[in-house]
């Protein structure tokens, strides 16, 4: 079975951490109920499961799904 698209990734994980049924790609992070130290645990989540270089302050600069699944596609990870 093929990977799901990256940003379906991304929003699993958020969805998860946030214990949420539910989450838009456009939703905010801080906004849906998140934290800074949620944010630190699920960049450390994506960066081991897409094996990428993905800084801890990236959900701090990309707050929404779509934005930090673009991020991490740029740095050339989640392929």
């Amino acid at each position: 079975m093929p990977e799901p698209p990256l940003h379906e990734r991304v929003a699993e994980v958020w969805r998860e951490a946030l214990r949420l049924d539910r989450l838009a790609e456009d939703d905010d992070f801080f906004e849906a109920g998140g934290h800074s130290l949620l944010a630190m645990r699920v960049a450390s989540r994506l960066r081991d499961e897409l094996d990428c270089d993905l800084p801890r302050r990236a959900i701090f600069e990309h707050r929404t799904v779509a934005a930090l699944a673009a991020e991490i596609e740029r740095r050339g990870a989640g392929a």
